[in-house]
């Protein structure tokens, strides 16, 4: 063997250990959500979008419309937190990836997974952290369509019920509710007030000046006349 063809031969061992550690790499990396981001609806009308973004795309074999379930690792322990038993991994929800490229993939809430028959959760929706599981994986084809918003009703008045009354026998008035009377009010007696008479007039003698004036005023009426 020459030493030209050692060379090729030991060039190919080299690209080909170089592309099982990457394929290695890539494949052994677990797959999962690394960060979420929502938009700040303007509007009542404007509809809230909230994109989980995956790390892994084509290369580890996710595809678009592809829905994907989300699984939390939980550590357990007894009550007093010393001894551990070890992680479950317990289902959060489905994912809809709805856009995908090389390595990175955006998914979108596909269905939250009921806690009827799944351990309770400390935090309830997906979030960052939570592993993908492409086992039972299938492909959605149907568009995404933003969660509708409750509509809220007014309050339904009652009516007044109706009474059926027999054939010939006069219409019953409706039944109305009795207005609640409202309590007696207690009526304290007021005192009334004593009547003051008023003081009876005093007679007094008339003074000498008051009498001469008197027989002034007496004089100069009678020259008039």
């Amino acid at each position: 063997m020459t030493k030209k063809t050692l060379g090729r031969a030991l060039i190919l061992i080299g690209a080909l250990l170089l592309t099982s550690l990457f394929a290695w790499e890539a494949f052994s990396q677990e797959i999962q959500i690394i960060d979420v981001r929502r938009n700040i609806p303007m509007s009542d009308d404007e509809p809230v979008y909230k994109d989980f973004i995956i790390n892994a795309g084509t290369n580890q074999g996710l595809k678009d419309n592809q829905v994907v379930t989300a699984k939390r690792k939980l550590g357990i322990k007894d009550a007093t937190g010393t001894q551990s038993y070890g992680d479950i991994m317990v289902p959060v929800g489905q994912l809809k990836i709805i856009f995908i490229s090389d390595r990175i993939a955006v998914a979108r809430e596909y269905k939250n997974i009921s806690r009827d028959e799944e351990p309770m959760l400390e935090q309830t929706g997906m979030m960052s952290g939570d592993k993908i599981d492409t086992a039972g994986s299938f492909i959605e084809t149907r568009k995404w369509s933003p969660p509708k918003k409750a509509v809220i009703l007014p309050p339904v008045q009652a009516q007044p019920a109706l009474v059926a009354s027999p054939p010939g026998a006069p219409l019953a008035a409706p039944a109305t509710t009795p207005t609640p009377t409202p309590p007696p009010v207690a009526v304290v007696p007021q005192t009334p007030a004593p009547v003051v008479s008023p003081a009876p007039a005093v007679a007094t003698k008339p003074t000498e000046a008051e009498k001469v004036l008197a027989k002034e005023a007496s004089s100069e009426q009678k020259a008039l006349e």
